[in-house]
């Protein structure tokens, strides 16, 4: 019986130091895990930064197109209007010319006319 008592003893013993080494390596292994979760979470943390910094460069990129576009779009009106303002000016330009043109041939034929009417010799 004693012999028997001892054996049991020595198997419990076993076991603890089973349980114990089982134990730790549980505790090893959540270390591990603890370690890849945070090492996770840092790429995570990173991945995420890149993404911020991603969507304000695209979000400044699209502000700057469309700056460029509203500006483009100004100087286009702006050419409009100055092609425009120059066509007026050349029609102004060639009214008044026919005008001067209508105007000094009413003197020219003014001046023939009253050539005619002055008396041989110039009337002097």
């Amino acid at each position: 019986a004693a012999a028997a008592a001892a054996a049991a003893e020595r198997r419990a013993k076993a076991a603890e130091a089973s349980l114990a080494a089982t134990q730790a390596e549980l505790s090893s292994a959540r270390a591990d895990a603890s370690g890849e979760v945070a090492g996770l979470r840092e790429k995570l943390s990173a991945a995420e930064a890149k993404l911020k910094e991603a969507a304000a460069s695209l979000a400044a990129e699209r502000e700057a197109s469309a700056a460029a576009g509203r500006e483009r779009g100004q100087a286009q009106g702006e050419l409009r209007a100055s092609r425009s303002a120059l066509e007026n000016a050349k029609e102004d330009l060639a009214r008044e010319k026919k005008m001067k043109e209508v105007e000094t041939k009413r003197l020219a034929d003014k001046v023939e006319d009253l050539k005619e009417r002055l008396p041989p010799g110039g009337g002097g």
